[in-house]
């Protein structure tokens, strides 16, 4: 497996997301807990990210094979890496 350009970004924001994770959390007694959690939360905008071609292939419409456009499945893999373990360690924080 390569190592792209795009992919080493996504694994440079899941790193930021548990430092931050840890930093702005305060939801529990340990900090290695929500630096944890804001990571797992990241991972599967990372699968996305770095298996969009696997991903793309939907499957057959009239005997042709239709793919997912790529730019799609981008949106939804950086929406899960940057906003979805943001939001869960804020509002959990708020608790």
């Amino acid at each position: 497996m390569k190592l792209s350009k795009e992919r080493l970004i996504t694994l440079l924001v899941v790193i930021a997301n548990g430092i931050l994770g840890a930093t702005i959390g305060n939801f529990s007694e340990s900090r290695l807990w929500e630096a944890t959690f804001a990571v797992l939360m990241s991972l599967p905008g990372m699968v996305v990210i770095w298996n969009k071609d696997a991903l793309s292939v939907t499957g057959l419409t009239r005997g042709l094979r239709r793919d997912s456009p790529p730019s799609l499945l981008d949106l939804i893999g950086w929406f899960f890496l940057l906003v979805m373990p943001v939001l869960y360690v804020y509002k959990l924080s708020q608790l």
